[in-house]
């Protein structure tokens, strides 16, 4: 099964391949340092009952039985909401998930010569 979270505290998904069973501690620390996130003993036990509880979820509608014609709309182009300009979060907050910040920027590797 392929999963796509997303972590309050990293505010991007993290995709990651789960071969079946249950979600323990030790494989919730593990995905926790692939994402580069820290997490209190409570926080890890209660995300093993959440990943347990997802996983049931996932069960039941992998295996629900779908009867009739499956039906694929389109969006209706012409249907949309405008567009209305809103405030952005400070960038404190924007950069606070960061590795590593400059000047109000993110430093990423770079990856061009």
């Amino acid at each position: 099964m392929q999963f796509k979270l997303l972590f309050h505290r990293s505010k991007k998904p993290v995709v990651f391949y789960f071969k079946g069973g249950e979600m323990d501690k030790k494989e919730i620390e593990h995905l926790a340092e692939l994402s580069k996130l820290e997490f209190s003993e409570e926080e890890l036990e209660s995300f093993a009952g959440e990943f347990k509880s997802l996983l049931e979820l996932a069960d039941i509608v992998k295996n629900a039985e779908i009867g009739g014609e499956i039906s694929y709309k389109s969006v209706d182009m012409n249907n949309l909401r405008e567009d209305e300009p809103k405030e952005s979060a400070p960038v404190e907050t924007l950069l606070e998930n960061a590795p590593q910040v400059k000047n109000d920027c993110i430093v990423v590797p770079r990856i061009m010569e």
